[in-house]
């Protein structure tokens, strides 16, 4: 990895008391700047509370604090963002934002073990064919994972991608998800207050007790109970990763075919051979998780109007349905 300098100047006033150092620079600067090098930053010596050079990432920040940063340090991948022609759905586009619908097991961002093939790789061939795009670069304003489907933001310029991310801290942006889960959920809405944490050692993430991690709110609403599956519709009030999937087994319904946490398993009992057969057929061939997200709305960062774009549930799903629901 090459290391490099980038000099950047950020001010940040009127912060969120009471929340670390590093939890809100990562809420708040460009989504390049992960958790890890935000920390690196800080140890640095490059962020100034109050005219007071911090170096703890630890500090909780006081409603009054002004918060400088200097010199941004970044370190720069030693493969360069390249262009691949792959077929986008796009959904919503303008010179500013661009709303996609992902489908199941594609990446969205390019790493180490997949540099090519991503989203990102071709939204840039994409914005290179555009005359009002050419110089810009693609910035994504959220992630979901490659398991998923669904809707993603796409900004073209830095400061966009902040107003989209003080939208999603405020909870202005609001996400909608198509879940289908393992075994049947009588009561009709549920909403789940948890904290959840990342396990580094299984690279999972965890329900925990309120002493840790960062408290996630989810909503469920019944759609409709199969005799072996229920289709839920979802709502994130926050946006940790695997938030829906590690509150889905909290409460015991695991999404279907998700096999990290647990829902390559059948939760009825009494299944009748050839119909357990079939489903677990199924589980065995399927290269996906039954969730999608299929409801996108948010205020247009330039036009100050708000937007809102559905799309249908995929195709893998809804064949799902209709097994699941002759059996």
């Amino acid at each position: 990895m090459q290391k490099q300098i980038i000099k950047k100047y950020y001010k940040f006033f009127r912060v969120k008391p009471k929340t670390r150092l590093d939890n809100y620079l990562r809420e708040t600067l460009p989504i390049m700047y992960t958790r890890s090098i935000i920390q690196k930053i800080i140890r640095l010596g490059n962020v100034y509370i109050n005219k007071n050079q911090m170096i703890n990432k630890n500090y909780k920040l006081n409603k009054k604090d002004i918060i400088e940063i200097y010199n941004l340090y970044i370190k720069t991948p030693k493969f360069f963002l390249t262009s691949d022609n792959l077929k986008l759905n796009i959904i919503y586009e303008d010179e500013y934002l661009l709303i996609i619908n992902k489908p199941f097991n594609s990446v969205v961002h390019p790493g180490t073990s997949n540099p090519k093939g991503t989203i990102l790789n071709g939204l840039k061939f994409y914005f290179e064919t555009l005359e009002k795009n050419k110089l810009k670069k693609p910035y994504l304003g959220n992630r979901i994972d490659k398991e998923t489907s669904g809707l993603i933001i796409v900004v073209t310029d830095e400061k966009i991608l902040k107003n989209i991310s003080k939208q999603f801290t405020l909870n202005l942006i609001k996400k909608k998800y198509i879940a289908l889960v393992n075994g049947k959920i009588e009561k009709k809405n549920i909403t789940i207050y948890s904290n959840i944490l990342r396990n580094r050692k299984t690279k999972y993430n965890m329900d925990i007790s309120k002493l840790r991690g960062k408290v996630c709110i989810s909503s469920f609403k019944v759609i409709e109970i199969l005799k072996y599956i229920t289709v839920l519709k979802c709502r994130l009030y926050t946006g940790r990763t695997h938030q829906i999937r590690v509150h889905l087994k909290k409460i015991g319904n695991p999404i279907f075919n998700d096999k990290k946490y647990g829902g390559d398993k059948i939760l009825c009992d009494n299944i009748p051979l050839c119909k357990n057969k079939i489903i677990n057929h199924i589980i065995k061939n399927s290269n996906f998780i039954a969730l999608h997200a299929n409801s996108l709305e948010l205020i247009h960062p330039i036009f100050r109007k708000n937007i809102k774009y559905n799309s249908i549930i995929p195709y893998q799903i809804y064949l799902l349905i209709k097994i699941m629901s002759t059996l």
